[in-house]
């Protein structure tokens, strides 16, 4: 049997016939036998594709003792083949094991889900990488071991109560013409906060698709929201836990108004509407979050069609309409 101590010290492995990579290994992790093909464990694990590249020893039962937890081991081998594991399964032994083990997928998207329940840390926008988060992560709290010494685990699981604020603001300005157009600032309470200027359906659109909410009229013209930190950063680590029951208790179900505006000419004919991006037959404007679906010519039951009610008239040409179909977590 061989001993397994640092794989990335090749002083510590006697040398022996170097293993392929599609071969089923037997592993022996704290008295408890696993099978794996060496594949599986070096595509997920630094640790093992370090152990594995090179010559390592073996002897006449052909197994890899490896001196760790065989419980935590048994959740990561399992999310090494399916490539999700469930949060319940995972407890501080696992996420210990697997920054020990080098497995980097699984780290960095509970880092991510850390700094989101967490609530707190520096603001990072929608286009920030994974990598940003998971830098961000590191900055606050030093790694996995260092939050868990923290006494920090409990915001892996659940979401953290007392999470910070993020402000954004929506201003009109108005022109000499008799124009108007809406700028949009994200993030005010940072440094350098993220400014696009749009007309005024796309500012309200935007605000309620990234989860913010109004918490002051200051003007007619100028509004104050607020978000939870982190919260637009949800989904970053969907893809490898599965859902638990707790995020769904804690996650409230949050109803995403959208909103329209019906322009009319001066003999009261509905001649346009303003609609949000995605009922655009436009590719660039669905995918652009600031864009405004224009219909032409519209039907007389555009609204009814869609899902739109009536909210209010603005003037004798504009009404603003709402709806509220469309649910996220948030």
């Amino acid at each position: 049997m061989a001993s397994v101590s640092n794989p990335q010290d090749p002083g510590d492995q006697p040398r022996a016939k170097r293993r392929r990579r599609g071969r089923t290994l037997t592993l022996n992790v704290g008295g408890e036998e696993f099978a794996a093909s060496a594949s599986t464990l070096t595509s997920n694990s630094h640790y093992f594709a370090a152990l594995l590249s090179g010559d390592w020893s073996e002897s006449g039962d052909d197994e890899l003792y490896v001196d760790q937890d065989p419980e935590a081991f048994k959740v990561l081998l399992d999310y090494m083949r399916s490539g999700m594991v469930k949060v319940s399964a995972v407890d501080e032994k696992v996420l210990l094991l697997a920054e020990f083990l080098g497995v980097e997928r699984l780290v960095s998207a509970a880092k991510i889900r850390w700094l989101v329940n967490m609530g707190r840390g520096p603001s990072l926008s929608e286009d920030c990488s994974d990598e940003d988060i998971v830098a961000a992560f590191d900055r606050e709290y030093g790694g996995i071991s260092e939050a868990i010494g923290a006494g920090f685990f409990r915001y892996f699981l659940k979401m953290n109560d007392e999470a910070q604020k993020e402000f954004s603001e929506i201003r009109g300005i108005d022109f000499p013409d008799g124009g108007r157009v809406y700028k949009v600032r994200e993030f005010i309470d940072r440094e350098d906060p993220i400014e696009n200027e749009c007309c005024s359906v796309a500012a309200k659109n935007v605000m309620s698709a990234k989860g913010y909410e109004k918490i002051k009229s200051i003007s007619s013209i100028h509004q104050l929201f607020s978000r939870r930190k982190h919260i637009h950063l949800l989904s970053r680590s969907d893809s490898v836990f599965m859902p638990y029951y707790k995020d769904q208790e804690s996650r409230k179900k949050k109803v995403l108004n959208q909103f329209a505006f019906f322009l009319y000419n001066h003999e009261d004919k509905l001649t346009t509407v303003l609609a949000p991006p995605e009922l655009s037959h436009d590719e660039s404007v669905r995918s652009n979050p600031f864009g405004v679906a224009i219909i032409q010519p519209v039907h007389e039951c555009w609204d009814v069609m869609h899902g739109f009610q009536y909210q209010k008239r603005y003037n004798q040409c504009s009404r603003q309409l709402t709806r509220s179909g469309r649910s996220e977590w948030r």
